[in-house]
């Protein structure tokens, strides 16, 4: 549901990255949604609209990981390359 909505909002994203990791200042959901709901789409999407480029982001879904867009795999890969943290961040 969340890359549909994405791919729909952003029509210059052509792959989209989930990862059990983290970026430091990435913009986060507010809450620890269930994967696969409205609600989590929603805000994603939503979260990507505040980033300077959507097509090229990268945020983060609390207590989770990372939603991570690009134009290709191999653009998001070599984007996110050494940036990402092995653990995720957890908050209240």
């Amino acid at each position: 549901m969340e890359h549909e909505l994405i791919y729909r909002t952003y029509p210059g994203v052509g792959a989209i990255v989930h990862a059990h990791a983290w970026m430091e200042g990435v913009p986060c959901t507010r809450q620890n949604y269930p994967c696969g709901t409205t609600e989590l789409a929603a805000e994603v999407a939503a979260l990507l609209a505040s980033v300077p480029d959507p097509v090229r982001g990268a945020v983060g879904l609390k207590n989770h990981g990372l939603t991570i867009t690009g134009r290709s795999l191999a653009e998001i890969f070599s984007r996110v390359r050494g940036k990402l943290l092995p653990e995720v961040a957890m908050f209240d």
